[in-house]
């Protein structure tokens, strides 16, 4: 009985000590992280879920007592889904004291958000930005992102339909963003080195506004033999669009495309699709490998009443992951001491998955992905295929 009391005591005085921490954490200034993310506009439900995602985040860092004894803030600013709105959203959270400023998810909405950033030394996080350019390349040393490699992205597709046994490939890409301009490159690169150079039996493009792509459906029939797999790297809405017409064609073979095809949101616009594989961040469907990413899916659900849009919003979680553990380590939530901390990153793990960062490099070339395939309109887990060779190094 004794001995029962006295655990009941000391059980008792940690949670009082805690809830003081939590309470002492709370009366002090808060940390302030601000998103120039787009509230509004066709870049909107991109944004939406990470900025979720990292709410829970902030959430569960702050119940725990903050960091270094004081609690995380979000603020927002809309860009409105305009690239000129980004910078005056950027700067707008640089004048409100924001230690860390995240951005839309791509290298060209997020850019000029990132780049107002950077220009006063504050840190700028895209979660998902997969263009290698935003970093230090194309934004400049205070720029990181969450995500894996356009390049990556492309790569593990060619890899992966390589290994499934197909020999020939077509390649179909939008070009209205970087992201997939580089991925269908990354694609055809990959595909050329594994299948032979004349394997890839060509490539096309179409933009957002070609509601009809007739033309290059008539130049892949016109092709001597068809090819067995059809890369197509687009975004919504005009991904939906092309892969029904591709369809409707009597195109049966199989199509692989990028993480902007990720979700099941535009799966209703195609009925009935099958034989279509994404390469994606984790499955949102609850049937990935990861028991963590599991657990923050029913969080998420539990939350918000629905599971996330996409994987895109692992990101979200992961950059106030990283950034959190980043101010502990470093004593301190001063961009450049952050900065460092973050450059010693490797195979850090985080909800995204293992996370590496350089002085160089602050973006990842190999993390692993999840291959989710679409059957009878159905989403489901693949599998999980890490890059067999680097992209930087080919």
């Amino acid at each position: 009985m004794r001995v029962r009391g006295l655990f009941s005591v000391a059980a008792a005085m940690a949670v009082g000590l805690a809830s003081l921490g939590t309470a002492a954490a709370q009366t002090k200034d808060p940390i302030i992280f601000g998103a120039a993310i787009a509230q509004s506009g066709f870049i909107a439900p991109y944004d939406a879920d990470p900025a979720r995602a990292a709410e829970i985040a902030v959430e569960e860092i702050n119940g725990k007592g903050g960091v270094l004894g004081r609690p995380l803030k979000i603020i927002y600013s809309d860009t409105k889904s305009d690239i000129a709105q980004g910078a005056v959203a950027g700067q707008e959270m640089v004048d409100a004291g924001a230690k860390v400023v995240v951005v839309t998810g791509d290298f060209d909405f997020g850019g000029a958000a990132a780049r107002a950033a950077n220009a006063h030394h504050v840190i700028a996080i895209a979660p998902f930005a997969a263009d290698p350019k935003f970093g230090v390349r194309g934004i400049g040393p205070y720029a990181f992102t969450f995500a894996t490699a356009s390049d990556t992205v492309g790569t593990v597709l060619a890899e992966f339909a390589h290994a499934k046994g197909f020999k020939t490939a077509y390649a179909l890409i939008q070009t209205n963003i970087q992201y997939d301009q580089s991925v269908g490159a990354a694609f055809q690169a990959c595909w050329k080195e594994l299948a032979g150079a004349n394997s890839l039996l060509g490539s096309d493009v179409f933009t957002m506004d070609d509601t009809n792509i007739a033309a290059q459906i008539t130049r892949i029939k016109a092709l001597p033999k068809q090819p067995d797999v059809l890369m197509l790297s687009t975004f919504t809405p005009a991904g939906p669009s092309a892969l029904r017409q591709i369809r409707a064609a009597g195109f049966t073979m199989p199509v692989v495309s990028g993480e902007d095809m990720d979700g099941d949101y535009w799966l209703e616009s195609v009925p009935n699709l099958s034989n279509f594989y994404v390469a994606a961040m984790g499955s949102i469907y609850g049937d990935g490998p990861s028991a963590e990413v599991r657990a923050f899916l029913e969080k998420f659900k539990a939350k918000y009443g629905h599971h996330p849009s996409t994987a895109h919003t692992l990101t979200g979680y992961s950059w106030v992951q990283a950034v959190a553990r980043a101010m502990e380590r470093a004593k301190s939530a001063e961009p450049d001491a952050v900065k460092a901390e973050l450059e010693k990153f490797k195979n850090e793990p985080l909800l995204v998955g293992p996370t590496t960062f350089t002085k160089e490099t602050h973006i990842n070339f190999n993390r692993p992905l999840v291959i989710v395939g679409i059957d009878n309109g159905k989403p489901h887990f693949v599998e999980r295929r890490a890059p067999e060779k680097v992209p930087a190094d080919r």
